[in-house]
């Protein structure tokens, strides 16, 4: 097996990463950084993202390892790395494929497993038009938009009053950042849930300049004309689940205080 390890800045995680490695050596497993079988993602949900981006042309198997503090799409804890490890050499894999979320800037589409937030750079109300399937849903005048997808759903989205999707779902959502909404103007003032199939353009944009944020990186756009659509990808990346793992209590100890 090739294999490669990410961590974040926790030294605990980094300790327990040159371990990693120096066991999987020694029982014959070869170290490659740039064409890894399988990607261990020593950390917490940000380090699995940045991971992700890096590797996003391999097609890698991940083995995520939580060492930060909400680690929910993190399937190992901490204490949990022997067992990992026992997974691994029993080849008692269990692994699923999740769809990226895509769009096309100029010539390169970008890939995110969370989301993509769409943000004014200046004071002004921000104003864009929301297509879906090239049908015009709404003429958009507030801070901005997040486009997510179910794994994306318990971050930003959720803080943002979207919904929170179970991971098993393949969908779409939209959510409004900050509408404007009186008397004179409404949008929709709600998330909005849609199928895998659908996909999401936003152009007309006012400001032309602002920026765009997913998973862990951005991009800056200045002047821009033109459309941005999204979509779920043909593009899919794997990782190792942890069988141990109920998705609901997960989901109670990360977000439910008793």
């Amino acid at each position: 097996m090739r294999f490669c390890i990410t961590t974040n800045k926790n030294l605990k995680a980094i300790d327990e990463a040159l371990k990693l490695k120096d066991r999987l050596i020694k029982k014959g497993h070869v170290f490659d950084e740039n064409n890894p079988e399988i990607v261990f993602s020593i950390g917490g949900d940000g380090n699995f993202l940045k991971t992700v981006q890096r590797f996003i042309n391999i097609d890698p198997i991940y083995a995520t390892v939580n060492f930060g503090k909400l680690g929910y799409l993190c399937e190992y804890k901490a204490n949990e790395i022997n067992v990992l490890e026992e997974d691994i050499e029993n080849k008692d894999l269990n692994i699923r494929e999740i769809s990226l979320l895509e769009t096309q800037v100029k010539d390169k589409t970008l890939y995110a497993v969370n989301e993509f937030k769409i943000q004014a750079n200046s004071s002004k109300t921000f104003k864009f038009n929301v297509l879906i399937n090239d049908t015009l849903l709404e003429n958009f005048k507030g801070d901005g938009c997040l486009i997510t997808t179910s794994i994306g759903s318990s971050g930003s989205g959720k803080s943002l009053g979207g919904a929170l999707v179970d991971n098993e779902i393949e969908m779409i959502q939209f959510v409004e950042i900050g509408a404007l909404r009186n008397k004179v103007f409404s949008s929709i003032g709600s998330p909005y849930v849609l199928n895998f199939d659908k996909k999401i353009t936003l152009d007309n944009f006012k400001p032309t300049s602002f920026s765009m944020f997913y998973d862990c990186k951005s991009v800056q756009f200045e002047n821009f004309e033109g459309s941005l659509t999204f979509k779920l990808s043909d593009k899919k990346i794997k990782f190792l689940k942890n069988k141990r793992n109920n998705y609901i209590g997960k989901t109670r100890e990360a977000f439910v205080s008793d």
